[in-house]
């Protein structure tokens, strides 16, 4: 295929600390609800380079919004690797929604609100963190 590199990150989806990772995130009050609608139902959907979680619906309008937006991942399906995971460790709900609205551009609307001037400052940040190494498991 063109473009995708060749030799994949450690993926570690079906390891027992990737789930447990997750796991510990979703159990987060603010996680289990879908930052963009507030919705309750079938909350296993993330965006990486947001470090959000999100319901099922609101994931489709997250995936046209283009990757270097929103790069969307199903919790229970998609593979994780850690860069991916420090992100969402990096990130959540509570504390992007916190950003957005200081920012004031939460009450945006949704394709806004993750093309604001404010969700490209946010996801900077997260990068930096994310990118940096931290302490990884031993595997």
């Amino acid at each position: 295929g063109q473009g995708r590199p060749r030799i994949q990150p450690r993926m570690s989806s079906c390891t027992p600390e990737a789930k447990k990772i997750l796991s510990d995130l979703m159990s987060e009050k603010a996680n289990q609800r879908c930052i963009d609608c507030g919705s309750k139902l079938s909350v296993d959907w993330a965006s990486v380079n947001l470090g959000v979680f999100f319901c099922i619906d609101c994931s489709g309008k997250h995936r046209g919004l283009g990757v270097h937006l929103s790069f969307v991942r199903s919790v229970t399906m998609d593979k994780w690797d850690d860069r991916q995971l420090a992100f969402m460790k990096a990130g959540g709900n509570k504390a992007c929604k916190a950003f957005l609205k200081e920012n004031d551009s939460y009450d945006l609307p949704l394709a806004q609100r993750w093309s604001s001037k404010a969700a490209q400052k946010w996801r900077g940040q997260l990068k930096k963190t994310g990118d940096k190494p931290g302490k990884r498991p031993r595997g």
